[in-house]
């Protein structure tokens, strides 16, 4: 079968960074055509990566398919100024996104595990945190034309079915991805981008085949549930 090469840039911090080696090494197993590229800085929001130059040179530097852009983990469902700068973020880098031809992807983040306790007011649970990051990017896809990679949806379905693998989906400081993370993060980006269905993957990463199977089933229903919205 003919197949296109396709050329991916990936902005981020540390939830990219992380779950890089797991992306690449899913992507080049099951569409090894593929090309990856990783621009992350620690820490960092989407309003660092705007006016870093460097960013800007990349993007207009070869030819993207689709640029994925992550937002720091809390930012963008904090309200006020934070989720400003989101929006006007995720507005500008889409601008510059069309400009060269490619599709902005948006890296829809997951709650922490028992909610963030440096914001207990605003996201008291994951299940807030999540609510309030979710409709935030949804509103951001929505406004700038954006594809949405619904991770934190993915995150959602496996806390309802399965408590004890949601709990391995986060190394121990419940917010960064540990390996069963990074293979959602994964799934959900290889479904997302190449259109095909995550639950025929065949890559199981480091993990058991019981859980790759069953992270490849939450992902496929987290981009089912996406398409309906």
């Amino acid at each position: 079968s003919f197949c296109m090469r396709e050329n991916i840039l990936f902005i981020g911090n540390s939830y990219t960074a992380q779950c890089s080696k797991t992306i690449s090494g899913l992507f080049k197993s099951e569409s090894p055509d593929w090309n990856l590229s990783y621009h992350t800085s620690g820490g960092k929001d989407l309003a660092f990566h705007l006016a870093d130059p460097q960013v800007t040179h990349k993007i207009n530097s070869q030819k993207w398919d689709f640029i994925v852009l992550q937002e720091q983990s809390q930012k963008s469902g904090l309200g006020g100024k934070f989720s400003q700068s989101f929006h006007d973020s995720v507005a500008s880098f889409s601008k510059i996104i069309y400009k060269v031809g490619a599709t902005p992807s948006l890296y829809l983040t997951w709650g922490r595990q028992q909610g963030d306790q440096r914001n207990p007011g605003i996201y008291p649970s994951y299940e807030t945190m999540q609510k309030k990051i979710s409709s935030a990017y949804l509103l951001a896809g929505e406004k700038n034309k954006a594809r949405i990679l619904p991770v934190g949806f993915a995150y959602t379905e496996v806390k309802k079915n399965n408590q004890a693998l949601f709990d391995k989906l986060y190394r121990n400081d419940g917010s960064h991805p540990a390996a069963h993370g990074a293979y959602l993060v994964s799934c959900i980006f290889w479904g997302g981008l190449t259109g095909k269905d995550p639950s025929k993957i065949k890559f199981n990463g480091s993990l058991l085949r019981e859980d790759a199977k069953r992270l490849r089933s939450a992902a496929k229903i987290a981009l089912k549930n996406i398409n309906k919205n």
